[in-house]
């Protein structure tokens, strides 16, 4: 006896053919898709979580997962990126060594420290 697969069983099988496939991509705040395997800045609930360090020149990831908009404006001026609610972008870390202290212009009790080493 021969069955048909049904359509909940193509579809599960779709479904999870889907959630098998890469998982690493990320989508800029320009709608760019590309590889995330570097440093990360996260933002929820306006809070910063950044690594403890990043090398110089990184292609640094900011992932926003607020509702509203955020940048990391660094203080003097070394990197500075917007990044829209629920979305991601990305900048260049300086390619100097040291600590580059930053904040959202939107909201500037929202501060953080990256560490270029």
């Amino acid at each position: 006896m021969t069955t048909k697969p049904t359509i909940l069983t193509v579809a599960v099988l779709a479904l999870l053919a889907t959630g098998c496939s890469s998982s690493d991509q990320q989508t800029s705040a320009e709608g760019d898709t590309q590889q995330g395997s570097g440093p990360v800045i996260s933002i929820q609930e306006f809070v910063y979580d950044e690594p403890e360090s990043v090398t110089p020149g990184a292609e640094v990831t900011v992932t926003n997962e607020d509702s509203a908009a955020h940048t990391v404006t660094a203080d003097d001026g070394a990197f500075d990126v917007t990044v829209d609610g629920d979305a991601t972008a990305t900048f260049t870390a300086p390619s100097k060594p040291g600590e580059y202290t930053y904040v959202c212009d939107f909201h500037p009790d929202m501060t953080g420290t990256l560490v270029v080493q």
